[in-house]
């Protein structure tokens, strides 16, 4: 019972750490500049509403899934970690008589409903400045946010305990790394989290008339999704893995 009450705290202190912090501010920004685009955009207001609806879901598949999701995962799951590195705190929380492996979950379990929250909000928002597309939108795309924002959380908590300044291998990974990656012919694409979330939400969109890119070969729905489950599992559990075994000699 005391290790329950040592980690339930452990989630609530890292939970509100991560909330009033320059990561919010960090976020905050290109989402408030993503929901300008929408009003000026206006979407629902375009007479065609079959092309509105294509037009929207490209603005979503190539800015805030691409984009926007991954900005708000790493400045939160590389901070979970990072930030106690950066602080030297994390030593003292290595001392405590509490497993490794159920430190970094705790982290991750106050990381998460922060993340899934706010894209889930932005999303919310984006699609109801958008109209009737965003409607639409919202019924199709909204369990493949939620899919990628998990798997992005996990891939950026593995490279917080695995990386010494893991916020800008992070943002050098998210914003160049997996559009290249992604986009890139052959089964190279398959390493990037964004290659299957844009391959869900083509599959998806399709149902409704949204066109796919020529040079685009997406995987089916339901290898995807389960793809981005894996991911998600994987990198998690790798984490906690090298959390548990690497000795951070930089605290000392």
């Amino acid at each position: 019972m005391s290790l329950l009450r040592a980690w339930l705290t452990l989630v609530w202190l890292s939970f509100r750490r991560l909330l009033w912090s320059a990561s919010t501010l960090m976020i905050v920004f290109p989402l408030a500049a993503g929901g300008l685009f929408l009003l000026k955009r206006r979407y629902g207001a375009m007479e065609d509403v079959e092309a509105a609806f294509a037009m929207y879901s490209n603005f979503l598949i190539l800015v805030f899934a691409s984009i926007l999701i991954p900005i708000c995962a790493l400045a939160y799951g590389t901070a979970s970690v990072g930030g106690d590195r950066e602080d030297r705190t994390l030593l003292f929380l290595l001392v405590r008589p509490i497993p490794r492996w159920l430190i970094l979950l705790a982290k991750f379990t106050a990381t998460l409903p922060l993340t899934v929250g706010l894209t889930a909000a932005s999303f919310f928002i984006y699609c109801r400045l958008a109209g009737e597309p965003g409607e639409l939108a919202y019924q199709l795309y909204l369990p493949t946010v939620l899919f990628i924002t998990l798997a992005y959380v996990s891939l950026f908590h593995l490279f917080a305990v695995s990386l010494r300044h893991a916020t800008i291998v992070a943002l050098i990974y998210a914003i160049f790394m997996e559009v290249l990656l992604g986009n890139l012919p052959g089964i190279i694409k398959r390493v990037a989290v964004n290659y299957y979330g844009r391959s869900l939400m083509y599959s998806y969109g399709a149902r409704e008339g949204l066109p796919r890119p020529e040079f685009f070969e997406p995987l089916s729905a339901s290898a995807a999704t389960w793809a981005l489950g894996g991911i998600a599992c994987a990198a998690i559990l790798l984490a906690m893995l090298i959390f548990e075994r690497r000795e951070y000699r930089d605290l000392t």
